[in-house]
């Protein structure tokens, strides 16, 4: 039989342990099923959707800017989509947030994608980056802000795993 002393010790260890388990439990990872090219000298998106992401929100920005510009899209009444044009809107969707209205050259911008509030791993990129990178590449997010050209293939390939 336990002491009430120790009773209350195991009680309030059963109690953090829960309460560690719930906060983990409700921060999902960031999913990696975002890209960035450029597509008719465009800045573009693109999108891997799967059961458990379904893009409802786009995201660009700029970087090291002060004030920062930005510019976003909410699904609305429009269809999911597998790629974004980064400051058009697509079909259905609607711009609720557009301080950011061209790219500029020099400037460094993060683009992100959403599911009821769950980001991707954002992606940095300059113009400069985009336009370097051969047709069949991309540039994924990496930890740290920093960010990788990689095949659209084997972006493809990850982000289903990341799924």
């Amino acid at each position: 039989m336990l002491r009430p002393s120790r009773l209350i010790r195991v009680a309030g260890v059963l109690a953090t342990l829960a309460t560690v388990a719930t906060v983990s439990a409700c921060s999902p990872a960031a999913k990696r099923v975002t890209a960035v090219r450029q597509v008719d000298g465009q800045p573009t998106m693109l999108i891997v959707g799967c059961d458990t992401f379904d893009a409802d929100r786009v995201s660009v920005s700029t970087e090291g800017v002060s004030p920062p510009a930005q510019w976003d899209a909410d699904r609305g009444t429009g269809g999911a989509v597998d790629e974004v044009r980064l400051l058009q809107s697509p079909s259905g969707w609607t711009v609720d947030g557009r301080t950011l209205t061209a790219f500029q050259p020099g400037t460094e911008y993060t683009a992100s994608a959403f599911d009821s509030g769950q980001g991707t791993v954002p992606v940095r990129f300059t113009l400069a980056e985009l336009a370097a990178l051969p047709p069949d590449q991309v540039l994924v997010g990496e930890p740290g802000g920093k960010r990788k050209a990689v095949t659209e293939d084997a972006f493809r390939r990850a982000a289903k795993k990341s799924c």
